[in-house]
């Protein structure tokens, strides 16, 4: 029932729009309610905005240090009705569907459908449904807490000695290394720790979200529901693709000793906070969420935003009572900013700036809802920290904890536009940085102490509202290269 109203409400949304090709001749009608001048695009974005239906997507290939080869594709389906339709040039687009699915060499895959219709039936609403879907067999863990904050630490294998490790790779060969198990915790009597920081993870999440506009679209109060399958397994006494011994000589049948999971879960990890802040999800679960979320939003293209700023205060609220087996509240309140430095024909230069504080607390917190933070603009929120999107010079998940901070700095230009079978594309590099921390509570909030990347990108828009992002990013620990759509944020 619910798929099918799903898919009733894209079909009238969509023809909508559809209908109005026939009346370009027609005078452009008035705005049925008033919208702020600031969220007109610019005279340039108009010029080149695709009226009517049109497709983008591209095949996406990437090379991931934890994955591997991954290979999938994603396809954009936009309708932007005519020049005549009052909100042309208000909004980038009137619907958008997008699709997405990449499976990698490890067997991690992913699958995503989003739905997003701005001024529905021509009124102050919006409604963005989404659905997301994946299995990763190397969901990393490090751990949860301010204690994610300080170096790598293990038994160097051939030193028998604890060890501090500056950079990510000889840690990640050494913990492949075998070594004796421990029979009394239930080891085999060789066992390797190739994944002593990973799980099988897997995750359905079902999300619609309701959304109001005020102020001339400048306001908008937004009202969601979420619901979310996870499901956890620990690596512990599974045979392991691959181990060596101190020679680098491969060596085969070995088992995974325990994982970080299991020792955090069982409380023995110096420091871990798994009890004193009343972590749980071990083994995944079902979570049943209410959200809120209040947004002042004055960003003139939310795709590829030349100037604005965009304020959001969020609020998850999970309980029993709605059928969740957790029992939390989430909040965020995130700050982005654009500033217009340079524009001059089709050259403009951009700072672009986002500041985000997330706290979680509760009586029973799954540890994996520490790793996003939930922004109600995007399904899904934003992985923290460390990977694509929050900290680019750090692992996955790297830094995780009750209370989190993430400021990403950005250089945004654009140099050179082209039109190529009928289709523009505009070039741009961006230099950018990234900054952020961790800790158990609100209390021990201070700005000492942050792990930081910087790093280079290169963005390419195509058709002004899909943009292809490259970014090679460095840290202390490593140097890692993404490929994505969509700007960070």
């Amino acid at each position: 029932m619910m798929l099918r109203n799903i898919v009733l409400l894209a079909f009238i949304a969509t023809a909508q729009p559809l209908f109005a090709q026939f009346s370009d001749s027609l005078p452009k009608p008035k705005l049925p309610f008033p919208i702020a001048p600031e969220k007109r695009l610019t005279d340039e974005e108009i010029r080149d905005k695709v009226e009517g239906l049109y497709l983008t997507g591209l095949p996406e290939f990437e090379q991931n240090p934890i994955n591997g080869f991954g290979i999938g594709g994603n396809f954009f389906i936009y309708q932007n009705g005519t020049r005549q339709d009052p909100f042309f040039e208000y909004t980038p687009y009137r619907q958008r569907y997008i699709g997405s699915f990449q499976v990698f060499q490890s067997g991690k895959w992913n699958a995503a459908i989003n739905m997003d219709f701005p001024y529905i039936f021509d009124t102050e609403w919006r409604v963005r449904i989404d659905a997301v879907f994946e299995e990763d067999p190397n969901f990393q863990y490090f751990g949860i807490g301010a204690v994610t904050m300080q170096p790598l630490r293990f038994l160097n294998k051939a030193t028998n000695q604890v060890q501090t490790f500056s950079r990510i790779d000889p840690y990640l060969e050494n913990l492949a290394i075998v070594r004796p198990g421990n029979p009394s915790i239930g080891e085999a009597a060789t066992v390797t720790d190739r994944h002593y920081n990973e799980v099988i993870y897997t995750e359905n999440l079902y999300n619609i979200l309701v959304e109001r506009v005020l102020l001339g679209g400048k306001l908008r109060l937004m009202f969601g529901y979420e619901l979310l399958f996870i499901g956890i397994k620990d690596y512990f006494n599974q045979e392991a693709e691959e181990a060596f011994d101190l020679d680098g000589n491969e060596v085969k049948g070995v088992l995974n000793g325990r994982t970080r999971l299991t020792e955090d879960f069982l409380g023995i990890t110096p420091g871990n906070p798994w009890e004193r802040l009343n972590i749980a999800g071990y083994n995944g679960g079902r979570e049943s969420i209410f959200a809120f979320a209040v947004i002042y939003d004055t960003r003139d293209f939310e795709p590829d935003p030349s100037h604005g700023v965009f304020i959001e205060y969020s609020h998850e609220h999970s309980r029993p009572w709605f059928g969740s087996e957790f029992s939390f509240d989430k909040n965020l309140i995130q700050i982005e900013a654009f500033l217009p430095i340079y524009q001059q024909n089709d050259v403009r230069l951009t700072f672009a700036s986002c500041w985000n504080l997330g706290y979680i607390w509760g009586s029973k917190v799954p540890f994996y809802e520490a790793f996003d933070l939930s922004s109600q603009s995007e399904a899904g929120g934003t992985e923290v920290l460390g990977g694509a999107r929050s900290l680019r010079g750090f692992r996955e998940y790297r830094f995780t904890g009750p209370l989190t901070a993430l400021v990403n700095l950005e250089l945004r230009s654009r140099f050179y536009k082209v039109q190529f079978l009928g289709q523009t594309f505009s070039f741009g590099v961006v230099p950018f940085l990234d900054l952020g921390r961790v800790w158990d509570d609100i209390s021990d909030f201070g700005f000492r102490d942050y792990r930081w990347n910087y790093g280079i990108g290169a963005r390419i828009a195509w058709n002004q509202a899909t943009i292809l992002r490259f970014d090679f990013a460095r840290s202390t620990e490593a140097d890692q290269f993404f490929f994505g759509f969509q700007h960070i944020f």
